[in-house]
């Protein structure tokens, strides 16, 4: 009996820290452009940069910064069928430059970002 109730109460922080975490994606999700650094990531958390990345870890496979890249990555996609601009879709998702989100992408993606969706003049920038 003593065994199951630790386990449950396990299972209930287990939960918890996932939620928080869910949340945490939330809210890089909701604003992709923001720095978002494990350190302030754990802040965010109310818990030590170590235990944010192990736990992160544990629930999605990824390091923190791999995940934050991909899901910049997926709304850089976004924003690029849309018809934005690398430009435009570099300063928004918080990249110093061009140059600096062009590189990541190629090197994630394999190919230029100007090359993925081919602008239509009809298209907002």
């Amino acid at each position: 009996m003593r065994s199951a109730g630790w386990r449950s109460c396990r299972l209930a922080c287990q939960s918890r820290k996932a939620e928080t975490l869910r949340r945490l994606c939330q809210q890089v999700r909701e604003a992709p452009g923001e720095a978002w650094s494990s350190g302030q990531a754990a802040k965010a958390c109310s818990m030590s940069e170590r235990t944010l990345n192990r736990h992160f870890q544990q629930q999605t496979s990824l390091t923190w910064s791999e995940w934050v890249r991909r899901a910049k990555l997926m709304e850089a996609l976004v924003r690029l069928a849309q018809g934005h601009s690398v430009l435009r879709v570099a300063l928004e998702l918080g990249y110093g430059s061009h140059s600096a989100f062009s590189a990541m992408f190629r090197r994630v993606m394999g190919v230029a970002p100007a090359t993925i969706f081919v602008p239509r003049p009809d298209r907002r920038r």
